[in-house]
């Protein structure tokens, strides 16, 4: 079986675990934080490839380094992952469940590029009026990118709207080139 397609199984039966624990979000974090740690921690790579170490061993280890951050469904998913390379297929399952609840939780991310940081009221009135118009729950991150001059530019989902100054100026531009 292909490690894509045994990705999609795993996050499946993960979501309807989590589904059944009331810990679906839980779940996303948790995967994020061990995907994190993959990626940046060559050591916990080695450990999670080990032959050497048992998966209940492995999942032990990971929930005492993790605590709170690794939820449980997660830590007793490594444990059952026998000669499963958990070091790529950990992100591809990270993948999946996220789609799965963005599915399921009619959820859209959403990145903003703003020019200065915005205050919690701000970013709650930008979250509400995102999430009446796109009629979905808005995940919203922000990014400080001062080379808007002013405005905003959204990533929702895979589409790029931007209402920035410096966008405006450069359409201007080019409408008095072609003109």
């Amino acid at each position: 079986m292909k490690l894509d397609q045994k990705a999609k199984q795993y996050s499946e039966a993960l979501f309807n675990v989590a589904v059944e624990s009331q810990s679906e979000i839980e779940v996303k974090d948790s995967l994020i934080n061990v995907c994190n740690a993959i990626r940046n921690s060559a050591e916990f790579r080695s450990f999670l490839l080990s032959k050497r170490v048992s998966s209940s061993d492995k999942a032990k280890a990971t929930k005492e380094v993790f605590g709170s951050k690794c939820h449980e469904i997660i830590s007793e998913f490594i444990a059952l992952s026998n000669n499963d390379n958990l070091v790529k297929i950990m992100p591809l399952i990270r993948k999946h469940y996220n789609l799965i609840l963005a599915d399921k939780k009619n959820i859209v991310n959403v990145t903003a590029d703003v020019t200065v940081d915005l205050s919690e009221d701000r970013k709650a009135e930008l979250k509400k009026l995102l999430d009446q118009s796109l009629k979905k729950n808005t995940e919203i991150s922000f990014k400080v990118n001062p080379d808007l001059i002013g405005g905003i530019r959204l990533r929702v989902g895979n589409e790029l709207v931007d209402a920035s100054i410096g966008n405006h100026l450069k359409n201007m531009r080019q409408e008095m080139l072609d003109a």
